[in-house]
Order: C-alpha cells, then structure tokens, then sequence
C-alpha cells in the first residue's frame, strides 16, 4: 500500500475515533452542545485543511492555510474556556495570538518558504510564550504553557530531523562530478 494511503486510512480512523470519543464526552456532559461548540471551529480548520491539500494548485493559497492553521490551534484555548469559565479569557487570550503565529509558521512550511511568515511567526509565537510565562506565574494555567512549549520543541525537533531529499538518479554517498572542462 501506498504510503498517501495508509496516511489516508490513519486520518480517517482517527476522525472516526475522534468523532466517538466526542459523543461519548457530550453524553456525559452538562449543558451538550454549550460545551462543544469549539468543535465546530476545529471542524471548519479541518475542512480547509482537506481542501487546501487536496486541490493540486498551491500557488496562491497561502491565506487558505493561515485560516485553516488558525482555526483549528484556535479550538484549544476556546475548548479551555468553555471548560472553564469564560472569566479565564484574560490568562487565555495569548493562546490566540500563539495560533497567528503557528499560521504563519503553516504558511512559511507549506508555502514558497519566504522569511517573513517565519519572522511574524517567532515574533507572535514569542510573544504569546512571554505572555503566556509571566502569567502562569500567577494563575493556575501554567501547566498550559508548559504544553505549548513542549509541542513547540517537539515540532521544532521533527522538523529538524526530517532529510531533505536528494535529487533523483544520485545517491546519498555517490562522489559529486568534478568539472573536467580543464579551466
């Protein structure tokens, strides 16, 4: 099987799951549809994620992945509020701002790989881990930054261990032609 494939199948049987385990939750929680609303969001980035990589032409739809990674990083912390309460919004609120940031790390990854996304995404990204530190400091949410930095060094680290490809037709270790033209 095809690696698209089998990453295809893993998608769906985690949707699927997903999906239960979201049913399973709303049957044991008060107030149904009030709580998970947010889902509808994460479901809305879900969806112009599939329809931003499954269309062939990418040129161009660099805003269409900033949406889709915003809406998506953006259902946490509105999950987080509507678990909470929504007088938590003044200790949550960086979380939004880490979800432009994280857009525009999409766009400098899946884009052409210009620098600009990626310095609005240190500047937003660094910014909501300020924030966030100096509040956990003195509210209950540390824990919540820890996470943020955690998934942020794990992010950094897989895509530092990523090898880029080589050319097709030359192998890894095959010596580089030298110039033999004699100049």
């Amino acid at each position: 099987m095809k690696r698209k494939a089998k990453q295809q199948i893993i998608g769906i049987i985690l949707i699927v799951i997903s999906i239960v385990l979201l049913y399973l939750n709303l049957k044991e929680t008060e107030g149904g549809f009030g709580r998970l609303w947010p889902s509808l969001v994460l479901l809305a980035g879900m969806f112009f994620y599939i329809f931003y990589f499954s269309t062939r032409k990418k040129t161009g739809r660099s805003a269409l992945m900033f949406l889709a990674t915003f809406l998506a990083i953006s259902s946490v912390p509105l999950f987080i509020l509507t678990f909470t309460s929504f007088d938590n919004f003044k200790v949550i609120w960086p979380g939004f701002l880490f979800a432009v940031g994280v857009g525009f790390l999409a766009v400098y990854f899946y884009g052409k790989g210009k620098k600009f996304p990626l310095l609005l995404s240190f500047l937003t990204i660094g910014a909501s881990i300020v924030i966030w530190a100096l509040y956990s400091v003195r509210y209950r949410f540390g824990i919540v930054t820890a996470v943020v930095i955690l998934i942020m060094g794990a992010a950094f680290l897989t895509r530092g261990l990523i090898r880029e490809q080589e050319p097709p037709g030359r192998p890894e270790d095959a010596p580089v032609p030298e110039d033999d033209t004699g100049a």
